[in-house]
């Protein structure tokens, strides 16, 4: 048996790329508590609950605060510019089945308290907190997992690509049931980075079986479904059960969560304490303290930046207002507005990843855009240096492609270097040798069709400097002949569109800088939300099935990936990650622009319990999840 010890997340990062050291058990030394009497929020008194006592599990995880035991009370205000802002997820419902530690330099128990793995890293254990709950009251057990695994990603009315990330070799696992608590993961070969991927974001394997199923076709009696597809106003179950399941919007479903979602609409979400949330502090109080979290969609931007600047939002970890250039103006209004500002760093591999649709639609352009002489003369026709200054104001500090960062043992030198020169002769030189000499009256160049070639690049709206950044290079583009244009939308419509290859261009964050295996959609089309290729990510994930073929040498690099996921050894894993960033060295599918510098985090003075150092914000850390954000508490001014 080999233990979890405490040592740097590049360590980890290593680490946790060999799962062939032994097997692993896992315990907090505080993670089941000493106590014998609870007590709980006072909002609580009055809601006919039964004794706090009885509504923790056998053994609550008990939270060291970071710098005192709080006190109950008070409501959490954050600004939104809409309504479907998905990153309030990682402040508020990091509750995975594991979890990691601050910064991610550890994987630790959470909703499972114990678990085991095989030498070989094809067995995986866990044993649920006995007698958790959900926050209906409900028990939660493994027949949640089991109802996650068969009937939500496994129906592929639902999920036509079963998670790739839940599969080894492309086969899935079996699942042995134990009993209610316990649970094993038997996988047909080595899944090296099934515990790191237990622990992140978004990965949670179980939703509440009990409260679903009356959403479900395969359980749900047909008659009264279609009454409430129909209440709905949606197309049919499907569409209701991913509403439903969605704990972005799923008002009314159970969680595991510190705040449950009660109200989802257009001025904001609200979010109440989890009367059964399995969590206390070290002198037996039940988490949460906050009582409420409101998070206030503003869609002006000047209202929304006044909003924070004076400490009305009281801790945001997401930019509201013109990011990067509101940071100066944070750090000076620090006094007047009662807050301080948190610089954190942030483990993404660039400021954004910029990728044309090999899948598009239209085969004129489709066949532009696969001819790799087309990318490269689009990234060569980047300033990138100027949006590094001018965008970033100098903060970054590296002119970068989406690759590996420098301190990950992913690292490819070529993959994040090739094609980052700006220099328009290169790229007018390789458009005029594709054939595309041909102009129309505004000196863009034409299609072989005759067409204007029109590109819109489709971004999320709330992102500021994305959207500026984009103006620079649509005029760069347009320099060469290329008439772009930048289209701004709200995060649902570019969701949409981008996994139904419904756009020119896309423009979204950068995924993993550190583990890149863990969350490749990025830089290889492994999921149908590959912001360059959806449909190849989809032909990936249902092997084939349904979706587009890629050409041979994307095919490679999904076999060297496959290879990658089974292979124990890290210095093979390496190997393998080489060669498929090799491919992408050469291929150019995606761009970038540079390096990301620190996010700033601004905190009203009456907040307690948020670190002010160990940050790493990056969605594959975990963001600010990792800090146990249940264990913050408000005092008076």
């Amino acid at each position: 048996m080999r233990k979890v010890h405490e040592f740097s997340r590049r360590d980890f990062l290593r680490l946790s790329a060999m799962a062939s050291a032994g097997a692993v058990a896992a315990r907090l030394p505080f993670a089941v508590s000493a106590q014998t009497t609870y007590t709980d929020s006072p909002a609580l008194a009055d809601a006919g609950l039964p004794p706090v006592a009885e509504r923790l599990p056998a053994n609550p995880l008990v939270v060291e605060p970071w710098e005192s035991v709080g006190q109950y009370g008070g409501t959490w205000n954050m600004v939104v510019r809409n309504v479907s802002h998905d990153h309030v997820y990682e402040l508020l419902q990091y509750e995975p089945l594991l979890r990691y530690s601050m910064g991610g330099s550890e994987i630790l128990p959470n909703v499972a308290d114990e678990w085991e793995a095989s030498d070989d890293a094809t067995t995986f254990t866990f044993h649920i907190r006995e007698g958790i709950r959900w926050s209906d009251g409900e028990p939660m057990t493994t027949g949640d997992i089991v109802f996650w695994f068969e009937d939500i990603v496994g129906n592929t009315d639902l999920y036509p690509a079963f998670p790739t990330w839940m599969t080894a070799g492309g086969e899935k696992p079996e699942l042995e049931v134990i009993d209610d608590y316990t649970i094993r993961f038997v996988f047909p070969q080595p899944a090296p980075f099934f515990e790191t991927q237990m622990a992140y974001p978004r990965q949670e394997i179980f939703k509440p079986r009990h409260y679903l199923e009356q959403f479900h076709a395969a359980y749900a009696d047909e008659a009264e479904l279609a009454a409430k597809v129909e209440e709905s106003g949606l197309e049919d179950w499907t569409q209701l059960f991913l509403n439903e399941e969605s704990f972005n919007t799923g008002v009314g479903m159970p969680v595991l969560f510190a705040w449950d979602l009660t109200r989802y609409g257009e001025e904001g979400n609200v979010y109440e304490r989890n009367p059964y949330y399995w969590k206390v502090d070290p002198e037996g109080q039940q988490l949460p303290y906050i009582d409420t979290v409101f998070t206030e969609v503003v869609r002006d931007l000047s209202v929304a930046q006044l909003k924070v600047f004076s400490g009305e939002a009281e801790l945001q970890t997401f930019s509201v207002g013109q990011f990067p250039r509101d940071t100066l103006a944070l750090k000076q209004g620090e006094a007047q507005g009662n807050y301080e500002v948190i610089d954190a760093p942030i483990s993404e591999p660039n400021v954004f990843i910029l990728g044309l649709n090999l899948n598009h639609k239209d085969p004129v352009l489709r066949e532009l855009f696969l001819d790799r002489r087309f990318r490269i003369a689009m990234s060569h026709a980047m300033d990138r240096d100027e949006i590094r200054q001018l965008v970033y104001l100098g903060l970054p500090k590296e002119i970068r492609q989406v690759a590996p960062l420098p301190e990950s043992p992913f690292y490819h030198e070529a993959a994040a270097k090739n094609y980052t020169e700006y220099n328009v002769d290169e790229a007018n030189r390789l458009l005029d040798e594709m054939g595309l000499t041909e102009r129309d009256g505004n000196n863009m160049r034409l299609r072989s069709d005759g067409e204007t070639i029109n590109i819109a690049i489709e971004v999320r709206a709330r992102r500021d400097d994305f959207v500026d950044a984009l103006e620079l290079i649509a005029g760069w583009w347009q320099a060469v002949g290329i008439n772009a244009s930048v289209k701004p939308e709200d995060d649902a419509l570019y969701a949409t569109r981008l996994s139904a290859a419904e756009f020119d261009a896309s423009c979204d964050f950068a995924g993993a800088g550190f583990m890149p295996v863990l969350n490749a959609s990025d830089y290889i089309p492994v999921t149908t939300n590959c912001s360059w290729a959806p449909a190849w990510g989809t032909w990936y994930g249902t092997n084939g099935a349904s979706g587009e073929e890629p050409p041979a040498e994307v095919q490679q690099q999904l076999e060297l990936f496959d290879q990658l996921q089974v292979t124990p050894d890290r210095d093979d894993q390496i190997a393998l990650w080489t060669q498929i960033m090799d491919i992408q060295a050469e291929n150019l599918y995606h761009m970038g622009i540079c390096d990301r510098a620190s996010v700033p985090i601004p905190v009203v003075n009456t907040f307690q319990n948020v670190p002010r150092t160990g940050w790493d914000i990056a969605w594959e850390a975990g963001n600010i999840g990792t800090t146990n954000p249940a264990q913050y508490y408000k005092v008076s001014s």
